[in-house]
Protein backbone atom coordinates (compact mmCIF):
# COMPACT_ATOMS: atom_id res chain seq x y z
CA UNK A 1 0.00 0.00 0.00
CA UNK A 2 2.97 2.77 0.63
CA UNK A 3 3.88 2.08 -2.96
CA UNK A 4 1.07 2.85 -4.36
CA UNK A 5 0.03 5.52 -2.09
CA UNK A 6 3.82 7.45 -2.71
CA UNK A 7 3.08 6.29 -6.73
CA UNK A 8 -0.40 7.37 -7.05
CA UNK A 9 0.35 10.43 -4.85
CA UNK A 10 3.34 11.97 -6.49
CA UNK A 11 1.90 11.76 -10.16
CA UNK A 12 -1.87 12.68 -9.33
CA UNK A 13 -0.60 15.89 -7.53
CA UNK A 14 1.72 16.70 -10.32
CA UNK A 15 -1.16 16.54 -12.89
CA UNK A 16 -3.90 18.06 -10.55
CA UNK A 17 -3.27 21.83 -11.81
CA UNK A 18 -3.19 20.88 -15.25
CA UNK A 19 -6.44 19.23 -15.37
CA UNK A 20 -7.86 21.79 -12.77
CA UNK A 21 -6.19 24.41 -15.63
CA UNK A 22 -7.88 22.27 -18.34
CA UNK A 23 -11.48 21.41 -16.91
CA UNK A 24 -12.11 24.61 -14.78
CA UNK A 25 -9.86 27.19 -16.16
CA UNK A 26 -8.30 27.48 -12.65
CA UNK A 27 -4.63 29.37 -14.52
CA UNK A 28 -2.39 27.64 -11.70
CA UNK A 29 1.14 27.68 -12.07
CA UNK A 30 2.72 24.55 -13.60
CA UNK A 31 6.06 24.08 -14.68
CA UNK A 32 7.27 23.17 -18.00
CA UNK A 33 6.90 19.46 -18.56
CA UNK A 34 4.98 18.83 -15.65
CA UNK A 35 2.93 16.27 -17.33
CA UNK A 36 6.18 14.69 -18.11
CA UNK A 37 7.39 15.32 -14.16
CA UNK A 38 3.88 13.13 -13.12
CA UNK A 39 5.71 9.66 -14.83
CA UNK A 40 8.38 9.20 -12.12
CA UNK A 41 5.22 8.54 -9.55
CA UNK A 42 6.15 4.77 -9.67
CA UNK A 43 9.86 5.54 -9.28
CA UNK A 44 9.34 7.59 -6.34
CA UNK A 45 7.19 4.97 -4.84
CA UNK A 46 8.97 2.03 -5.40
CA UNK A 47 12.02 3.90 -3.76
CA UNK A 48 10.59 5.31 -0.96
CA UNK A 49 9.26 0.96 0.34
CA UNK A 50 13.09 0.05 -0.80
CA UNK A 51 14.47 3.08 1.63
CA UNK A 52 12.57 1.91 4.13
CA UNK A 53 12.67 -0.92 6.95
CA UNK A 54 12.62 -4.11 5.65
CA UNK A 55 13.24 -3.18 1.77
CA UNK A 56 15.98 -4.15 0.05
CA UNK A 57 17.60 -1.13 0.05
CA UNK A 58 18.00 1.57 -3.11
CA UNK A 59 21.21 0.90 -4.45
CA UNK A 60 20.44 -3.37 -4.70
CA UNK A 61 17.32 -2.28 -5.70
CA UNK A 62 18.96 -0.22 -8.85
CA UNK A 63 21.77 -2.83 -9.29
CA UNK A 64 18.97 -5.53 -10.14
CA UNK A 65 16.46 -2.76 -12.37
CA UNK A 66 19.45 -1.44 -14.63
CA UNK A 67 21.56 -5.31 -14.19
CA UNK A 68 23.13 -6.41 -17.92
CA UNK A 69 23.37 -10.00 -16.42
CA UNK A 70 20.54 -10.92 -19.04
CA UNK A 71 21.31 -13.12 -22.09
CA UNK A 72 22.29 -10.29 -24.42
CA UNK A 73 19.22 -11.87 -27.35
CA UNK A 74 16.95 -9.97 -24.82
CA UNK A 75 17.91 -6.68 -26.18
CA UNK A 76 17.31 -7.61 -29.98
CA UNK A 77 13.15 -8.99 -28.79
CA UNK A 78 12.73 -6.09 -26.84
CA UNK A 79 14.19 -3.60 -29.88
CA UNK A 80 13.10 -6.22 -32.93
CA UNK A 81 9.77 -6.45 -31.49
CA UNK A 82 8.35 -3.22 -31.60
CA UNK A 83 10.27 -2.67 -34.92
CA UNK A 84 8.54 -5.12 -35.88
CA UNK A 85 5.00 -4.05 -35.22
CA UNK A 86 5.84 -0.33 -36.61
CA UNK A 87 6.57 -2.36 -40.02
CA UNK A 88 2.84 -3.82 -40.16
CA UNK A 89 1.92 -0.50 -38.96
CA UNK A 90 3.47 1.11 -42.01
CA UNK A 91 2.13 -1.00 -44.50
CA UNK A 92 -1.33 -0.84 -42.60
CA UNK A 93 -1.41 2.80 -42.94
CA UNK A 94 -0.17 2.63 -46.65
CA UNK A 95 -3.52 -0.07 -47.43
CA UNK A 96 -6.19 2.48 -45.21
CA UNK A 97 -5.16 5.75 -46.37
CA UNK A 98 -3.51 5.23 -49.68
CA UNK A 99 -0.33 6.67 -48.65
CA UNK A 100 2.32 6.00 -46.46
CA UNK A 101 3.36 7.83 -42.98
CA UNK A 102 5.81 11.15 -43.73
CA UNK A 103 9.01 9.68 -42.77
CA UNK A 104 10.49 12.96 -41.82
CA UNK A 105 7.70 13.75 -39.59
CA UNK A 106 7.49 9.95 -38.05
CA UNK A 107 7.56 9.38 -34.05
CA UNK A 108 7.27 13.72 -33.82
CA UNK A 109 4.27 14.60 -31.06
CA UNK A 110 3.52 18.59 -29.79
CA UNK A 111 3.62 17.04 -26.41
CA UNK A 112 7.39 18.12 -26.01
CA UNK A 113 8.53 21.26 -26.42
CA UNK A 114 8.31 22.37 -30.35
CA UNK A 115 11.57 21.45 -32.41
CA UNK A 116 11.98 18.37 -31.24
CA UNK A 117 13.61 15.56 -33.36
CA UNK A 118 12.48 11.94 -32.99
CA UNK A 119 15.85 11.24 -31.27
CA UNK A 120 15.43 13.85 -28.84
CA UNK A 121 11.64 13.01 -28.31
CA UNK A 122 12.26 9.22 -27.69
CA UNK A 123 14.92 10.37 -25.20
CA UNK A 124 12.56 11.92 -23.43
CA UNK A 125 9.99 9.30 -23.56
CA UNK A 126 13.08 6.97 -22.23
CA UNK A 127 14.19 9.28 -19.34
CA UNK A 128 10.26 9.95 -17.91
CA UNK A 129 7.97 7.80 -18.86
CA UNK A 130 10.45 4.77 -19.80
CA UNK A 131 12.16 4.94 -15.95
CA UNK A 132 9.93 6.65 -14.05
CA UNK A 133 7.28 4.12 -14.77
CA UNK A 134 8.85 0.75 -15.62
CA UNK A 135 11.00 1.20 -12.53
CA UNK A 136 7.45 1.21 -10.62
CA UNK A 137 5.76 -1.35 -12.76
CA UNK A 138 7.88 -3.90 -13.66
CA UNK A 139 10.31 -2.97 -11.65
CA UNK A 140 9.06 -3.66 -7.83
CA UNK A 141 5.11 -4.45 -8.10
CA UNK A 142 5.30 -7.13 -10.44
CA UNK A 143 8.08 -9.22 -8.86
CA UNK A 144 6.18 -8.74 -5.79
CA UNK A 145 2.83 -9.92 -7.03
CA UNK A 146 4.79 -12.80 -8.53
CA UNK A 147 5.64 -13.68 -5.40
CA UNK A 148 2.12 -15.46 -4.84
CA UNK A 149 0.41 -15.70 -8.22
CA UNK A 150 1.16 -17.11 -11.52
CA UNK A 151 3.51 -13.88 -13.65
CA UNK A 152 -0.03 -13.96 -16.04
CA UNK A 153 -2.14 -12.86 -13.06
CA UNK A 154 0.57 -10.41 -11.81
CA UNK A 155 0.74 -8.51 -15.09
CA UNK A 156 -2.94 -8.44 -14.97
CA UNK A 157 -3.04 -6.74 -11.87
CA UNK A 158 -0.46 -4.53 -13.05
CA UNK A 159 -2.07 -4.03 -15.95
CA UNK A 160 -5.47 -2.81 -13.72
CA UNK A 161 -3.19 -0.33 -11.39
CA UNK A 162 -1.76 0.75 -14.39
CA UNK A 163 -5.07 2.04 -16.07
CA UNK A 164 -6.37 3.52 -13.12
CA UNK A 165 -3.01 5.21 -12.53
CA UNK A 166 -3.72 7.28 -16.25
CA UNK A 167 -6.79 8.31 -14.88
CA UNK A 168 -6.82 12.07 -14.15
CA UNK A 169 -4.91 12.47 -17.76
CA UNK A 170 -8.46 12.01 -19.29
CA UNK A 171 -9.26 15.27 -18.04
CA UNK A 172 -6.88 17.45 -19.61
CA UNK A 173 -4.15 15.52 -22.11
CA UNK A 174 -5.41 15.87 -25.58
CA UNK A 175 -4.04 12.23 -26.47
CA UNK A 176 -6.56 10.94 -24.08
CA UNK A 177 -9.22 13.15 -24.20
CA UNK A 178 -10.42 12.51 -28.10
CA UNK A 179 -9.97 8.67 -26.99
CA UNK A 180 -13.64 8.12 -27.00
CA UNK A 181 -14.85 4.86 -26.70
CA UNK A 182 -11.32 4.13 -27.92
CA UNK A 183 -10.40 4.08 -24.44
CA UNK A 184 -12.16 0.45 -24.52
CA UNK A 185 -9.19 -1.09 -26.92
CA UNK A 186 -6.73 1.60 -25.40
CA UNK A 187 -7.34 -1.08 -21.99
CA UNK A 188 -7.69 -3.87 -23.48
CA UNK A 189 -3.61 -3.10 -25.72
CA UNK A 190 -2.45 -1.94 -22.54
CA UNK A 191 -3.82 -5.17 -20.49
CA UNK A 192 -1.83 -7.29 -22.97
CA UNK A 193 0.94 -5.01 -23.19
CA UNK A 194 1.77 -5.67 -19.70
CA UNK A 195 1.86 -9.37 -19.96
CA UNK A 196 4.53 -8.84 -23.46
CA UNK A 197 5.86 -6.65 -20.55
CA UNK A 198 5.84 -9.51 -17.97
CA UNK A 199 7.50 -11.48 -20.19
CA UNK A 200 10.21 -9.33 -21.55
CA UNK A 201 10.84 -8.79 -18.16
CA UNK A 202 11.00 -11.87 -16.32
CA UNK A 203 13.30 -13.07 -18.98
CA UNK A 204 15.58 -10.43 -18.51
CA UNK A 205 16.02 -11.59 -14.98
CA UNK A 206 14.07 -8.37 -13.94
CA UNK A 207 16.35 -6.09 -15.30
CA UNK A 208 14.37 -3.26 -16.53
CA UNK A 209 16.81 -2.44 -19.64
CA UNK A 210 14.88 -4.32 -22.22
CA UNK A 211 11.15 -3.40 -20.99
CA UNK A 212 12.13 0.51 -21.14
CA UNK A 213 13.40 -0.38 -24.83
CA UNK A 214 10.75 -2.20 -25.75
CA UNK A 215 8.69 0.59 -24.55
CA UNK A 216 10.24 3.55 -25.96
CA UNK A 217 10.14 2.44 -29.48
CA UNK A 218 6.37 1.68 -28.62
CA UNK A 219 5.48 5.16 -27.32
CA UNK A 220 7.82 6.62 -30.34
CA UNK A 221 5.85 4.70 -33.03
CA UNK A 222 2.16 4.92 -31.43
CA UNK A 223 2.15 8.85 -29.80
CA UNK A 224 3.40 10.54 -32.51
CA UNK A 225 0.65 13.05 -33.95
CA UNK A 226 0.11 11.39 -37.58
CA UNK A 227 0.33 7.85 -35.52
CA UNK A 228 -2.95 8.04 -33.65
CA UNK A 229 -5.39 6.33 -35.94
CA UNK A 230 -4.19 3.25 -38.26
CA UNK A 231 -0.57 3.08 -37.18
CA UNK A 232 -1.43 3.14 -32.89
CA UNK A 233 -4.40 1.09 -33.71
CA UNK A 234 -2.57 -1.64 -36.31
CA UNK A 235 0.27 -1.92 -32.91
CA UNK A 236 -2.12 -2.14 -30.40
CA UNK A 237 -3.81 -5.03 -32.06
CA UNK A 238 -0.62 -6.84 -33.15
CA UNK A 239 0.14 -6.25 -28.89
CA UNK A 240 -3.14 -7.75 -28.14
CA UNK A 241 -1.85 -10.93 -30.40
CA UNK A 242 1.26 -11.13 -29.34
CA UNK A 243 0.03 -11.51 -25.56
CA UNK A 244 -2.63 -13.55 -26.24
CA UNK A 245 -0.23 -15.85 -27.45
CA UNK A 246 1.70 -15.43 -24.30
CA UNK A 247 -1.18 -15.93 -21.92
CA UNK A 248 -0.66 -19.73 -21.25
CA UNK A 249 2.86 -19.60 -21.18
CA UNK A 250 3.13 -17.35 -18.21
CA UNK A 251 0.03 -19.13 -16.87
CA UNK A 252 2.41 -22.05 -16.36
CA UNK A 253 4.73 -19.86 -14.60
CA UNK A 254 3.43 -20.22 -10.60
CA UNK A 255 4.44 -17.90 -7.67
CA UNK A 256 7.85 -17.30 -7.07
CA UNK A 257 8.49 -16.42 -3.50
Amino acid sequence: MLFLSVAFGFTWICWLPLLANRQLAANLPVLPGQFYLGSFGPLVGAAVVELSPGGKGFSAWMKTLFSFSFPRRWLLISSGLPLAYGCIAILAHRLVTGSFPDMHRFGLTSDPPAGFNIWETSLVWMLTFGIGEESGWRGFLLPELYRSRSLFASALIVAAIWMLWHLPAFWFNDNYLGMGFGVIGWGISLAYGSVVLAWICAESRWSIIPVIIWHVIFDTLTASDQARQVMAMACSMLVILHGIVLMRKLGRRSAHP
